[in-house]
């Protein structure tokens, strides 16, 4: 509960910090890259296929902090669009989906696998846990998918 309360904090001081115009710090990484980005931190990716979109954007802190947001658009599809917090953890995404759906706000795993300069959606077994569905084993997560997040510019 106490790491819960952590991450909302931190959330939220990242949206305080989004809309305040202040100088910002380069963090450095070794795991991510976006060419031509102008705000070093801060790193966005996009799946676009046919009628379906995916729009993943976050900023990461020095111990690999994750905080953005993340967009399904999925055609003939309820679309969700929510708020992401987690962890780099190799060369994987692991994150909290927080997101409205139908005036009920529901809170997923989703994990991202970084392969070249793309992310990598993973599937597997969900499990309900403390109000929120998480994956059953993150060693089973599959990455085979079609959803690959190539990188664009941030806007």
């Amino acid at each position: 509960m106490k790491r819960n309360t952590a991450l909302w904090i931190m959330a939220v001081v990242f949206i305080l910090a989004c809309n305040t115009k202040t100088n910002k710090t380069t963090v450095q990484t070794d795991s991510i890259s976006v060419s031509d980005s102008p705000k070093s931190n801060e790193y966005c990716y996009s799946y676009i296929k046919d009628k379906d979109s995916v729009l993943l954007r976050f900023k990461m802190s020095d111990d690999s902090l994750i905080l953005g947001t993340l967009n399904y658009n999925f055609h003939e599809k309820d679309s969700n669009k929510g708020n992401v917090q987690g962890m780099l953890k190799g060369d994987t995404l692991l994150l909290d989906y927080i997101f409205q759906s139908e005036g009920v706000e529901s809170v997923r795993e989703v994990a991202f696998l970084k392969k070249g300069e793309d992310f990598v959606e993973g599937y597997g077994d969900l499990v309900e846990k403390d109000g929120r569905m998480m994956f059953k084993e993150h060693k089973k997560l599959n990455f085979g998918g079609q959803t690959i997040l190539r990188p664009i510019e941030c806007k």
